[in-house]
């Protein structure tokens, strides 16, 4: 028991006390044992600090942290470096039983899930293989459904680990960047991650975070901020507890205000700019605004572009946290938030404004300065509204000729002005390019597309595709089918939209076979395949007219045919066909001496 070898002095000078000052100590005793207690069953309820094991047997360094802010999303777990190698043994963290097998080019690439008896799942992704019968069961699955790319999903006591067991090896496959170890632990009943640090996990970290830049939002056209229209950035100077403004310590205020800060933590032992846990501020030592990042559910995670200043990351891929809370945000790491984070001071005083930041070891870094506020001297003339007034929580529908555009109740993060603008076709465009709104302004859920294909495209209707136009007109696919003269789609942002025609074929380029080759001293056949605009949407290959599993590494169009049953004595013949999303296909057959 806790504090053990305390009790028998402390009892003892209990006892000799008066009677009514030993009545007193035994209350405080037991209050203090009381709060010791609830506090440490609470906090073991919660994060079982002790019962997950690291998965690695090296001290762990990261690259990346939980609830760290992604495009569209965020970060589910921490990202463990690896010294940029692949092969690196993963250790269970817990006992419990493999409950997914998820492989797919994409994402987390190969990803193992464990569930533990205790309620909670751990997931391990960017795997570049698994334990030998995980390998087996999931390569038969894989033959079954004659599919790389599958998510299987398994019965308690299938496949078992046992803590401190090598189960997988770490790699680089999905969408990772680099080799490394993605790692969560989640909750098994609401699938939602939880940042692994409260469980123990060891890293260290004794950094604060740096606070890059702090922006002060005018809301409303009457707001001012140090005597100007529209809002302001102070410039920061200091470190750690001792932020501050450099040209003076006061901002004037007349309106309502909102605030916004750039911030990044990094860990001992990595150059990686991470993110933050925690925003705090307050004003005249109230909460104000208490953002927290410790769970959140999947289905919400892209109620980040709401967190954000979405408008300045499109223009400078910087991601300010802002106070305010756009109307139709559903985000639950708000802890505490006052008047949807936009602050309205009164005129004559001045408050007291403290900026806290944290990291997930609670490290933690302060800005202060004080916010005067000034009357508001003056009335602006209300702005013009352009555009078609869209109600975040209806549906609304924009037509002309030539476009058509439906978005479904609850698509907007708060109600706008919308505007279009049809502009020319370019060289390269099989219609004009159609201006959707603004690129600056975020949409949370898809919403429908059509645009109109001109008669003399018409013929080639199953080779067009929807393409969005980045600033300098380079075109990302996004698909589209064709009925009644129109190319609809699926869409989840704003910005310029057209229709291009992709009918040149798939690339397909042998990396280490040809005709006749004899492969008796290689192990695999590779290949690289690509497309220049729809992207390649599936291949098959074959080997003596039998389906054989090809490992497919998207960010590097890498296919891989590691040897195995199929390959026979003697000659083989081999066949690969690829496809991309315009239907386009290129084969490629080879006679092989094994």
């Amino acid at each position: 028991m806790y504090f053990s070898k305390q009790w028998p002095p402390i009892l003892s000078c209990c006892l000799s006390l008066p009677p009514q000052r030993f009545i007193c100590m035994k209350i405080f005793i037991l209050s203090l044992l009381l709060l010791l207690s609830g506090g440490i069953v609470c906090s073991q309820k919660l994060y079982p600090r002790d019962y997950f094991r690291s998965p690695m047997d090296f001290p762990l360094t990261l690259s990346g942290t939980f609830a760290e802010l992604r495009p569209n999303h965020f970060h589910s777990g921490i990202d463990i470096k690896t010294g940029g190698v692949e092969g690196k043994p993963v250790y269970a963290c817990a006992d419990g039983y493999v409950s997914r097998i998820k492989i797919s080019p994409y994402g987390f690439g190969k990803a193992l899930y464990v569930v533990h008896p205790n309620g909670y799942t751990t997931v391990y992704g960017h795997l570049s293989g698994f334990r030998s019968d995980i390998t087996t069961y999931a390569k038969l699955r894989q033959y079954e459904l004659e599919s790389f790319d599958v998510d299987l999903f398994l019965k308690p006591g299938q496949l078992t680990v046992k803590k401190g067991e090598v189960f997988c090896y770490t790699g680089n496959s999905g969408s990772s960047m680099g080799p490394h170890l993605h790692f969560e632990i989640r909750d098994s009943n609401t699938e939602e991650p939880i940042d692994p640090l409260l469980f123990g996990m060891p890293v260290k970290d004794f950094i604060r975070p740096t606070l890059k830049g702090f922006g002060i939002y005018a809301e409303g056209e009457n707001s001012m901020v140090n005597d100007r229209r529209g809002s302001a950035e102070p410039l920061l100077a200091g470190w750690g507890e001792g932020y501050h403004f450099r040209l003076g310590d006061t901002v004037t205020v007349a309106g309502g205000v909102s605030f916004g800060l750039l911030a990044w933590d990094q860990l001992n032992g990595a150059s990686n700019k991470n993110g933050i846990n925690r925003l705090t501020l307050t004003i005249d030592s109230t909460i104000f605004f208490n953002f927290i990042a410790r769970r959140f559910s999947f289905s919400e995670t892209r109620y980040l572009n709401a967190l954000i200043d979405y408008a300045e990351y499109h223009k400078t891929g910087q991601r300010y946290i802002r106070t305010r809370k756009l109307p139709n945000s559903k985000l639950s790491l708000y802890d505490k938030i006052e008047s949807e984070g936009i602050f309205y001071p009164e005129a004559g005083k001045t408050y007291n404004i403290k900026v806290e930041l944290a990291d997930g070891s609670d490290n933690i870094s302060i800005l202060k300065f004080n916010l005067r506020g000034e009357p508001v001297s003056h009335t602006l003339d209300s702005p013009v509204l352009k555009g078609q007034l869209f109600n975040y929580q209806t549906l609304n529908r924009f037509t002309t000729p030539h476009l058509r555009i439906t978005i479904p109740e609850n698509c907007l993060y708060e109600n706008i002005y919308f505007e279009y603008n049809a502009g020319d076709a370019l060289k390269t465009t099989c219609a004009p390019i159609h201006t959707i709104h603004s690129a600056t302004t975020p949409v949370h859920n898809f919403y429908e597309l059509s645009i109109r294909v001109d008669s003399v495209w018409r013929a080639y209707k199953d080779k067009l595709t929807l393409v969005r136009l980045s600033s300098k007109n380079k075109p990302t696919a996004v698909g589209g089918t064709y009925e009644n003269g129109f190319l609809s789609g699926r869409v989840r942002d704003f910005g310029r939209y057209t229709i291009m025609a992709d009918t040149i074929n798939p690339t397909i380029k042998s990396r280490n076979i040809y005709d006749q080759k004899k492969i008796t001293a290689q192990s695999t056949i590779e290949f690289t395949i690509s497309d220049d605009l729809s992207g390649i949407k599936s291949y098959r290959a074959t080997l003596n007219g039998e389906w054989i599993l090809m490992d497919y590494d998207a960010k590097k169009g890498l296919l891989t045919y590691d040897f195995d049953h199929l390959l026979r004595p003697g000659a083989n013949k081999f066949e690969l066909v690829v496809m991309d999303g315009c239907l386009n296909t290129t084969s490629y057959q080879a006679t092989v001496l094994y």
